[in-house]
């Protein structure tokens, strides 16, 4: 009797621990990563203002990983839709997934499947919606050849 009270004792302890350790709160409230949908889209919306779409995993308290990345491109005019591009085609050639540093991380949003951008997304990949090409890259004008002053 003696040894199951100073186990029972030990069990109870050990647990105490555990709890306080962990915190309590880890035991009612879902994790972030718990409330990503797996089966939905996620708009990960970045500090730089940036915003991006795809299906995301966190990979530890420190970074997301954003997978079948897209991102809306900026009209040329006002009155114009942005359109939604698939990234990968742009100047430096990026690969998936895209890996995001969570303190850049505003803020996340699971999107519904009824969705604009979740639609989209779907008839681009059923082939419905044409290839949308990233915004062409700004170039460097040639810079002029220095001169001697007329002074000189």
């Amino acid at each position: 009797m003696l040894v199951v009270l100073i186990v029972l004792l030990v069990v109870v302890l050990v647990l105490r621990n555990q709890l306080f350790r962990v915190g309590l709160s880890s035991l009612v409230s879902p994790t972030v990563s718990e409330q990503i949908d797996k089966s939905a889209f996620q708009a990960v919306f970045l500090s730089g203002g940036q915003v991006f779409f795809g299906h995301l995993q966190q990979q530890s308290d420190e970074y997301f990983l954003l997978y079948d990345v897209f991102y809306l491109s900026v009209p040329d005019q006002a009155g114009q839709q942005g359109q939604l591009v698939k990234r990968g085609r742009e100047l430096q050639g990026p690969r998936e997934p895209m890996i995001i540093p969570a303190r850049n991380a505003l803020f996340i949003e699971n999107l519904r499947e009824d969705g604009e951008v979740a639609t989209a997304i779907r008839k681009f990949k059923a082939g419905e919606l044409p290839l949308a090409t990233p915004p062409p890259q700004p170039t460097a004008s040639p810079t002029a050849t220095p001169r001697p002053s007329p002074t000189r």
